[in-house]
């Protein structure tokens, strides 16, 4: 891993890390969904600190390089929270529909008690 890339990668992580928090106290993103970044960010930043973890994985899982092995962990990762995302998006779908009919239902009976 080159050195530019592992500057670039501490870097990234540390003002992700700080971007987080300031969500977190401006009271933007729950603590809960915050987990996920910040400890996404504490993976860069090991990994970007001690780049021979990933050349030992790199080598372990046959990868050629231990950059394209990072680039796959991270799409792995991104795609990992899309999916969980898209799981959420639909329970709230859900929920938002039968609360739609649920209001729908209470005006009807609201207009038949009125007439």
């Amino acid at each position: 891993m080159s050195f530019y890339l592992r500057i670039i990668l501490i870097v990234a992580a540390v003002v992700s890390y700080i971007y987080v928090i300031h969500k977190i106290r401006k009271s933007q993103m729950k603590i809960e969904n915050a987990i996920y970044w910040i400890m996404l960010s504490g993976v860069i930043l090991l990994l970007s600190i001690f780049p021979q973890i990933v050349i030992w994985m790199a080598s372990l899982i046959g990868v050629e390089s231990p950059v394209n092995l990072l680039y796959l962990l991270m799409i792995f990762f991104i795609m990992w929270k899309v999916f969980s995302l898209t799981v959420k998006i639909s329970q709230l779908e859900n929920k938002i529909n039968i609360l739609t009919e649920e209001l729908a239902i209470w005006k009807k009976l609201e207009e038949e008690k009125q007439q």
